[in-house]
């Protein structure tokens, strides 16, 4: 007898990773909390890093398991070592650690329960010391370890096969935040002066990443607020990347001026920004220059 019972005909297996994505990031949340994947570097059983870290035994050994289902642990002859996933994104002190970018998310985590709150409200008023923002350390280098998941590399590519990127002799980073993409433009062109405008507090850990790189000698820093402070002047190209165009159209119009003020006859303004298609139901990487 056929069953009466109406079959759908598409699977509802992305509405359950949806309705359940939550726990498979409070079990990564809570391995960066404890720093699991830094100790993982060699392989340990369960009652070790419980022991370690001070945790329970059971339960460390089912979190464990979890992670291991996640495919950021291997499990062999009952002991636990990191997967290529972990041991690339999130040892500290790896070269593409992603740990900062991480915790970002866990941070806003306590904001995502109160969106219907902010549908009915128009928004959720923030407190004082809510408003880290971009004078939070963290931020900036959580910026820094996103812009390394390939973004930073296809910006370069794009903006290095700019026929006028060949000429340009001085450049000015507005709003670049860890400069990352000043110190990658000036690798790739060996005759370009590269100047990261930013706030005061944000260019103390620019400093710390041109250090890093070796590139002391001509990518520097400029701290300022880019809408009410001079960003001086004989630029050949202004990048602006994630910032500064999210202003009303009214100040749009006089930042734009303040840009156009500040570059060379003939200079560039390079704009990297996410941009909504004309149906606003995506989101698309947009690079373009003027």
């Amino acid at each position: 007898m056929d069953m009466n019972i109406p079959e759908p005909q598409i699977d509802s297996k992305s509405i359950d990773e949806m309705a359940k994505g939550y726990q498979a990031a409070q079990v990564l949340y809570t391995a960066m909390d404890y720093d699991v994947f830094s100790l993982l570097e060699k392989p340990k059983t369960a009652k070790e890093v419980s022991e370690e870290i001070g945790t329970d035994f059971g339960l460390t050994n089912k979190f464990l398991d979890a992670l291991a289902a996640l495919q950021l642990l291997s499990k062999t002859d009952g002991k636990y070592i990191n997967a290529t996933l972990a041991r690339t994104f999130l040892v500290k002190n790896k070269p593409f650690y992603q740990g900062n970018l991480v915790n970002l998310y866990a941070n806003a985590y306590d904001a995502w329960p109160k969106l219907g709150q902010a549908l009915r409200e128009g928004g959720i008023p923030q407190k004082p010391d809510e408003q880290k923002g971009v004078f939070d350390r963290s931020f900036i280098l959580s910026m820094a370890e996103a812009s390394k998941h390939g973004t930073l590399h296809r910006v370069v590519k794009e903006v290095r096969d700019i026929p006028e990127f060949k000429r340009e002799r001085k450049l000015l980073d507005l709003g670049g935040g860890h400069g990352l993409h000043a110190i990658a433009f000036a690798q790739s062109n060996p005759e370009l002066e590269a100047i990261v405008f930013d706030l005061p507090p944000v260019v103390k850990v620019t400093g710390e990443f041109i250090s890093q790189y070796g590139m002391e000698e001509r990518v520097t820093v400029m701290a300022g607020d880019f809408d009410s402070d001079d960003i001086g002047k004989g630029y050949d190209a202004i990048f602006v990347s994630h910032s500064g165009f999210y202003h009303t159209k009214e100040t749009i119009h006089e930042l734009l001026e303040k840009i156009y003020g500040a570059l060379n006859e003939g200079g560039i303004l390079i704009s990297n920004h996410w941009m909504l298609d004309d149906g606003k139901s995506s989101v698309t990487f947009a690079l373009w220059h003027l």
